[in-house]
């Protein structure tokens, strides 16, 4: 019951978050590209090589103005050596979108830009489109991950003992 009211906490959390918390944005700044595609009341996701990040955009138009909020994931270091490990989802994951072509995250997200044709979301940043299930699948294995390596610092957090 306890899981059940904290998943019901987050999600609702989650959704005042992204509902409530959409930031106007300058078109300018977009890539005419992007906007030619009529991507308004759609998400989008990019990388970011510099930081590390994979960001959804969910974009809204409000009375004819532009509004964006975002969610990102950023990309883990593997310090416990498990994030590449044969069976750690992350590699299956990458596996199964990279048809075992990439080894790691970076590999893998390079792979799919290069697939999107280097199109930049914003002309003033460096941040490159993804597709879209590319990205939820990748974000949800890395998701898994954490929260893994999480619940194995809590087993050790318990088991040391306090002198």
């Amino acid at each position: 019951m306890k899981t059940f009211f904290k998943m019901t906490l987050l999600i609702g959390i989650t959704i005042l978050f992204l509902g409530g918390c959409a930031q106007k944005i300058n078109v300018e700044s977009l890539n005419k590209e992007i906007i030619s595609t009529n991507f308004i009341s759609k998400t989008l996701n990019t990388y970011d090589e510099k930081e590390a990040k994979i960001t959804t955009y969910y974009f809204k138009n409000k009375k004819g103005e532009v509004y964006a909020s975002n969610e990102i994931t950023y990309i883990p270091m593997d310090a416990t050596g498990q994030l590449y490990g044969p069976f750690s989802r992350v590699t299956m994951t990458l596996n199964r979108l990279t048809n075992n072509q990439a080894q790691t995250i970076e590999e893998a997200l390079v792979m799919e830009v290069k697939k999107q044709n280097f199109i930049k979301l914003y002309t003033d940043k460096d941040e490159y489109i993804i597709g879209n299930d590319f990205a939820r699948g990748l974000k949800w294995s890395i998701r898994e991950f954490n929260e893994m390596i999480d619940r194995q610092d809590n087993r050790d957090e318990r088991r040391i003992p306090i002198s």
